[in-house]
């Protein structure tokens, strides 16, 4: 199984209520830059991926989406808004 990004067996043992809410606190508001970082990381190595040669259908098929949804990626559309990812979102 996969690491997940959170220990959130670390967050529930942590005992004192204030401290970990406070934590949880830091995460919540880290989620959103990291996602529009992640989001261009993606972008980055999908055009990477087309420089070298591979289409839009054997990406989708590495990747487990649809053809079309990778061709957003690559021009930079997110999947919750179908805006364009900028660094300006970090």
């Amino acid at each position: 199984m996969e690491k997940p990004l959170v220990d959130l067996d670390r967050i529930r043992a942590i005992e004192d209520p204030a401290d970990r809410a406070a934590a949880i606190g830091e995460i919540l508001v880290e989620m959103p830059r990291a996602a529009n970082e992640l989001r261009l990381m993606r972008q980055q190595a999908v055009l990477e991926l087309r420089e070298a040669g591979w289409s839009y259908a054997q990406i989708a098929s590495k990747l487990g989406l649809h053809r079309n949804r990778v061709q957003q990626i690559a021009q930079g559309f997110t999947s919750k808004d179908r805006r364009h990812a900028t660094d300006s979102d970090l």
